[in-house]
């Protein structure tokens, strides 16, 4: 039985409503800690119990995929042992250990080719939607939001990176 955590149920609450079956996925993987990516499937069953999210969870294995690297579309990937993320094993295995928000602009960048989500979420030829960079870090390199901040502010200050739209709350950022 999985133990659910307070945090999580209360995240995953406050947009049930909205939230597509990535956006559930990504939420409980970034909350809800555990040894390794990913999260278990039997744990995402949990967490759509306990807040009645209404979703058909074999829609899971419809989006699923084994590939190692970034496929466009909304792909959930296996990272292991039946574990699913909304990123693919080969960012989590590069950039699990990092703790450089650098690195992880450099991999979306690299590995993003095509507009994808909505409009807002979308990588694009102006960059990378900010939050998505601290969403990325956080579930793959669990690097803290605060201090994706702070780097973000350093690679500002530097000018080592571009960005467009900065009065936005969400402006896209890439490397210069």
């Amino acid at each position: 039985m999985t133990d659910l955590e307070e945090e999580v149920v209360t995240q995953l609450e406050k947009h049930e409503e909205t939230m597509q079956l990535d956006e559930f996925v990504r939420r409980i993987e970034t909350h809800h800690r555990t040894d390794g990516p990913g999260v278990a499937r039997e744990t995402v069953e949990a967490y759509a119990d306990a807040v009645y999210f209404d979703v058909d969870l074999s829609a899971i294995d419809d989006r699923l995929t084994d590939s190692d690297h970034w496929e466009a579309g909304k792909h959930l990937y296996e990272v292991r042992d039946g574990r699913i993320s909304d990123y693919p094993r080969e960012w989590h295995e590069t950039l699990g250990g990092t703790d450089d928000i650098r690195d992880i602009i450099e991999t979306i960048e690299r590995e993003v080719t095509e507009p994808e989500g909505k409009m807002q979420e979308s990588v694009t030829d102006e960059g990378i939607p900010e939050q998505k960079i601290y969403r990325v870090g956080k579930a793959v390199a669990d690097i803290d939001e605060s201090d994706a901040r702070d780097q973000i502010k350093r690679l500002r200050k530097d000018d080592e990176i571009e960005e467009f739209a900065s009065q936005s709350r969400n402006p896209r950022l890439r490397l210069q």
